[in-house]
């Protein structure tokens, strides 16, 4: 018995697709790539925001507590080097990194004996973050766990995570005078982060 015996086909007839059935897939394939590759840009953006948003939540979390633990101010400041407080050339604009630091006789501004607790590198990806109001370049906070401004009076202001793409929900974190509590916020998207 033969395992492998060729099966007949009938004359004029061929194994494989024919013309027509490979038009169809062809056609099935461009359709459903029109339709889920947008979807997945928009995904994309939308991760991306989140991340950013989450990563400076995290910061100024993190800067508030060791705020309180250490009993002394603790500053966050946008830094494109991880050691200065250097700010980039768009005002407002976190996208480049920070740094949280214990804040000695300079605040808001890191001097050269001011301990760094921690570096956050520069985003990837489609996220930025934008900083408005008193917390454009900082976020200092005193041994009482509130946002203060360098003059000791209270600092508010909002941080929008967003993408360069109406479908990704943008995030508002929103810096409340006095209490240094922070809120978040989901709003609609938005070509323009900084509207």
């Amino acid at each position: 018995m033969d395992k492998f015996a060729k099966r007949k086909t009938l004359p004029g007839s061929s194994d494989g697709f024919s013309l027509s059935e490979m038009l169809v897939t062809i056609a099935i394939v461009a359709i459903a790539t029109s339709i889920g590759v947008p979807m997945l840009r928009g995904f994309i953006h939308d991760a991306a925001v989140s991340t950013a948003a989450d990563q400076i939540l995290a910061s100024l979390n993190y800067t508030r507590s060791e705020a309180v633990k250490r009993s002394t101010r603790v500053t966050m400041c946008r830094s494109v080097d991880g050691a200065s407080c250097a700010a980039s050339a768009v005002v407002g604009d976190w996208r480049g990194g920070w740094i949280v630091f214990v804040d000695g006789a300079d605040a808001g501004a890191r001097d050269e004996d001011d301990e760094i607790l921690r570096v956050q590198a520069a985003l990837s990806g489609a996220g930025t973050v934008l900083g408005a109001g008193a917390v454009a370049d900082y976020v200092s906070y005193a041994s009482t766990g509130q946002a203060r401004l360098a003059d000791g009076s209270a600092q508010a202001g909002v941080f929008t995570a967003c993408a360069d793409s109406d479908s990704a929900k943008r995030r508002r974190i929103a810096l409340t005078s006095g209490t240094g509590w922070v809120g978040v916020e989901i709003v609609a998207g938005s070509a323009d982060c900084a509207s």
